[in-house]
C-alpha cells in the first residue's frame, strides 16, 4: 500500500460549503477507487494524505494535478508498503484548521494555521498535523481512529466535517 502526503493551494477561495461539497466528491471517488485518506484546510491551503494501492493513488493524485482548483501541488512525504491505514476511517474527509483556539488547545502555544504555509514544510509536521486532526476528528464524532475492519472508509457526514 502506498501513503502519499500533499500541500496544496487553491487557485481561487472557496466557501467552507463548496470545501465540503468537494470532501464529498472526493470522498466518493475515492471509495469507488479503494482508497482512503484525511485533508485538513487552512487559508486555502491543504494539506491531504491519500493511501491506497499505488495504481489507485497514482491516478488519483494524477486527476488532482489535472484539476484547475489545485495549485502549488507539493509532495511532502510518500511512503510504499505501508503496513496499514493510517486514516482509514473516511474515504476523506475535512477538517478546517482556522481556529487559533484549535491550534492552541491541540498543538499547544506558539502553533498556529500559518505553520501550514510554511515552506519546505518539513514530513514529520506533515504528517503530524494529519495524525493530530485526524484523531481529534474521530474523538468528536465518536469514531475509534484505528477501527475500519472490513469496512473501507466511510463517506463523511457534513458533521463529521469538523470546523472547530
Amino acid at each position: 500500500m502506498l501513503q502519499v502526503v500533499f500541500r496544496s493551494q487553491l487557485t481561487t477561495l472557496l466557501s467552507y460549503l463548496d470545501i465540503q461539497r468537494l470532501c464529498l466528491a472526493a470522498a466518493r471517488n475515492n471509495r469507488k477507487a479503494s482508497i482512503t485518506g484525511f485533508m485538513v484546510e487552512c487559508g486555502g491551503v491543504f494539506l491531504q494524505s491519500l493511501e491506497g494501492q499505488v495504481c489507485d493513488v497514482s491516478e488519483t493524485l494524477d486527476r488532482i494535478y489535472r484539476d484547475s482548483r489545485h495549485d502549488h501541488i507539493e509532495i511532502v512525504y510518500s511512503e510504499q508498503d505501508v503496513p496499514r491505514r493510517r486514516f482509514g476511517v473516511w474515504a476523506m474527509n475535512v477538517m478546517f484548521l482556522d481556529d487559533d483556539i484549535f491550534w492552541t488547545k491541540v498543538f499547544g502555544s506558539g502553533y498556529s494555521c500559518d505553520e501550514m504555509l510554511s515552506q519546505p514544510m518539513e514530513p514529520a509536521f506533515a504528517i503530524g498535523v494529519l495524525a493530530m486532526a485526524y484523531r481529534h476528528a474521530c474523538s468528536v464524532v465518536g469514531m475509534d481512529p484505528a477501527a475500519t475492519g472490513n469496512r473501507l472508509g466511510r463517506i463523511p457526514r457534513i458533521r463529521h466535517m469538523i470546523r472547530r
